[in-house]
């Protein structure tokens, strides 16, 4: 079956994305930079999905994803409209556990677990960090929301689940799909058939 169109918006940026710091599921909020970042995908979004109304609406729990949405909404004219209020706040879109290394920097892992740290460098997809997730879980979870999806979408989310949302779009194979890069400032989307940055 084709997966009908998705425009998935990753949160704008936070002070720990700006510090190469491991945020997974730590609840942090948006910084000044991530606002503006949002309320430029709201300004696109709305010139690209003019008419919303026949589009799910889903967005990852957490803080910065909510403000996010909040910050699109507002931009995008819609904040008080049926449609943004029709919101699924969705479990399965929670961003990848980092478990254990969460708030720490990628140098900080490095130095502190290095065997683990390059054990998972050379297989990202199924290495599971201590009291964390892997790619290959995180798959399963997204999967179980993704393959259900029925009409045209705009999601509000992560970027690990991102990276799960081009695996399976772009059949991109699994020790590339951890590497994949997701801007805070563009919009994923995938048409029907093929995906651009916008």
């Amino acid at each position: 079956m084709p997966i009908p169109p998705i425009y998935y918006i990753r949160h704008g940026e936070t002070d720990w994305n700006a510090e190469y710091r491991y945020q997974g599921q730590k609840d942090i909020p948006l910084n000044v930079k991530g606002e503006g970042q949002a309320r430029r995908n709201g300004r696109v979004l709305a010139e690209i999905l003019p008419d919303p109304s026949e589009a799910n609406l889903f967005c990852s729990p957490m803080t910065r994803t909510r403000q996010t949405l909040a910050l699109v909404m507002e931009e995008a004219g819609w904040s008080g409209s049926e449609w943004a209020r029709s919101v699924t706040f969705e479990d399965k879109l929670i961003e990848f556990s980092f478990g254990d290394w969460e708030g720490w920097t990628l140098e900080e892992i490095k130095e502190r677990e290095p065997e683990l740290y390059w054990e998972r460098e050379k297989d990202k997809w199924r290495t599971c960090m201590p009291n964390g997730e892997s790619y290959q879980m995180l798959s399963e979870r997204v999967g179980g929301w993704f393959h259900n999806l029925d009409k045209p979408t705009v999601v509000i989310g992560h970027g690990g689940v991102l990276r799960i949302v081009r695996y399976f779009l772009e059949k991109v194979p699994e020790l590339e799909a951890p590497l994949l890069k997701t801007p805070q400032d563009k919009i994923y989307f995938w048409d029907g058939q093929e995906a651009s940055w916008i």
